[in-house]
């Protein structure tokens, strides 16, 4: 069995060392934006245990909080990070004092050529589709739903001959859990590229090496898989690019016995303005099709996204992409023509999605799992940016198959009992400007997930103003209506007062 680090330990040594990475040139730099805040939270429920015959309660929260930023400079990266003191009027025992946070950092330690990577999350996220709160609901203080993360890695990016370039990197990541739903576990990343696009005129060549080693620190269990591939590529335009590959790729997700076999696929790159792009590859896997599909486009206060994408996945994935991110990212490119400055666009993106009624719509990225398993996932979003509105509309259909059956190691993981989870789901969120001062926020969610022993529907409705108090301080209300049909019922209001400061 390979000795594992406590998690608990590394998450917080990444955190000082994050923090005085990206803070300890902020003397010499003004590249550097720190901004200190505190945020309180006063809520009311009349459910707090989200049950059928929940009981009603009174929670406070003060949270003190630091958000560090970087953009430029061979050191940039970006952190936020809070210490969250819930205190609740009925129920003592759900008292918490825990930290959030969630950062990546960057350093380019030998100039165009050496970065070392990394990153570190600790969340309260509910662990299951089918029971008790969405992921996002900011009600999630339950230490058995916290999940830590941490992350690090060296990189090498490097060019040769006239075009042609390469990579090669090596990611460690630590990922665990508060309850006995997450195993401990250590996966080690290791991979590898190279390709010109320019090779012999408009006929180039790549080739790839990825191998993602799993190790489960509760047992002696090990799950492995590696992929090589060998591409060609044609360029009929400079908008249009034609590619092809072959390779070999193998696992040991049955019950430890390593499957291989051959890959191939085919795919196209399009890119007919600087405001759109259309990539499409298909590829024979071990799995059966294989699909990576993305459609964007950028209009001049809108953007625009499609995806379709069917590959293995892990909970690791998921932990290194959060909702936020998700949404800040297209937020902030339906701003692009709006503001062009990429400091001022970054601070107005924040502040929408901020105000958007996202966070506790009832949409989530997944669910956190000991299984690896093959995902498909069919995604479509649209966000339109105004003077006094921003509407954001999002629609998609998930579909899990385990394939590791053997690293099952929970009765409350979601794949306990059930070998595929199907979650579909859509949001529509409108921000309006009712003032210079005053914002209205709308959302409304709804999703349903269907497994071969469970199901839920979930309908979530989030209604807010918020005020600005003074240059540094803002405060809101918010009132929250969700309803929860399926292997678990029941229905929850919620008011929340909310005053922030910033310093």
């Amino acid at each position: 069995m390979i000795k594992q680090p406590d998690t608990r330990r590394v998450v917080k040594r990444s955190l000082v060392a994050l923090l005085c990475t990206l803070a300890g040139s902020a003397w010499a730099q003004s590249t550097v934006l720190i901004t200190p805040s505190v945020n309180t939270r006063m809520t009311f429920t009349d459910n707090v245990d989200t049950s059928a015959d929940g009981k009603s309660d009174f929670l406070v929260e003060v949270s003190p909080a630091i958000n560090v930023r970087r953009a430029s400079g061979r050191i940039n990266g970006n952190l936020d990070a809070s210490l969250r003191n819930v205190l609740y009027a009925n129920s003592d025992d759900r008292n918490s004092t825990f930290l959030a946070l969630r950062g990546r950092g960057e350093i380019e330690a030998i100039e165009q050529l050496l970065f070392v990577d990394m990153g570190a999350s600790v969340s309260r996220t509910n662990q299951s589709l089918f029971s008790g709160r969405s992921g996002d609901d900011p009600l999630n203080t339950s230490e058995d739903n916290e999940v830590r993360s941490f992350n690090l890695g060296p990189r090498l990016e490097f060019a040769f001959g006239n075009s042609a370039k390469g990579r090669l990197g090596y990611k460690s990541q630590w990922l665990s859990g508060g309850s006995g739903t997450v195993s401990n576990r250590r996966t080690d990343t290791f991979s590898g590229a190279l390709q010109d696009g320019e090779a012999f005129g408009p006929l180039g060549w790549s080739a790839s090496y990825d191998k993602v080693d799993t190790h489960y620190r509760d047992s002696d269990t090990e799950a492995s898989r590696q992929n090589g591939r060998v591409g060609l590529s044609y360029t009929i335009t400079p908008q249009f690019i034609l590619r092809a590959s072959v390779g070999r790729e193998s696992n040991n997700y049955n019950a430890g016995r390593t499957e291989e076999g051959s890959t191939h696929g085919v795919g196209f790159d399009w890119y007919p303005t600087t405001r759109t792009s259309v990539t499409a590859f298909t590829e024979k896997r071990l799995f059966g099709r294989g699909y990576d599909v993305k459609v964007s486009h950028r209009g001049s206060r809108s953007s625009w996204r499609l995806s379709y994408v069917r590959d293995y996945t892990s909970a690791e994935e998921l932990v290194s992409e959060s909702l936020d991110d998700y949404y800040y990212r297209l937020i902030y490119d339906s701003l692009a023509t709006q503001i062009p400055n990429p400091v001022q666009r970054d601070a107005a993106a924040r502040l929408l999605l901020a105000q958007s009624g996202i966070t506790g719509s009832g949409l989530q990225l997944g669910f956190i799992t000991n299984a690896q398993y093959v995902s498909r996932n069919l995604r479509g979003d649209f966000t339109l940016s105004g003077v006094r509105n921003s509407l954001t509309f999002s629609v998609y259909r998930t579909e899990r198959s385990r394939v590791a059956q053997n690293l099952i190691v929970s009765a409350t993981d979601d794949f306990f009992n059930n070998d595929q989870i199907r979650d579909s789901g859509v949001i529509v969120s409108l921000n309006h400007k009712l003032s210079a001062f005053s914002t209205l926020t709308a959302s409304v969610g709804r999703n349903n997930v269907q497994a071969t022993t469970q199901d839920n529907k979930r309908t979530t409705l989030n209604l807010g103003v918020s005020r600005k108090l003074g240059p540094k301080s803002t405060g809101g209300l918010i009132y929250r209506h969700q309803k929860s049909d399926g292997s678990t019922s029941f229905t929850e209001n919620a008011l929340t007062a909310t005053l922030g400061v910033r310093f």
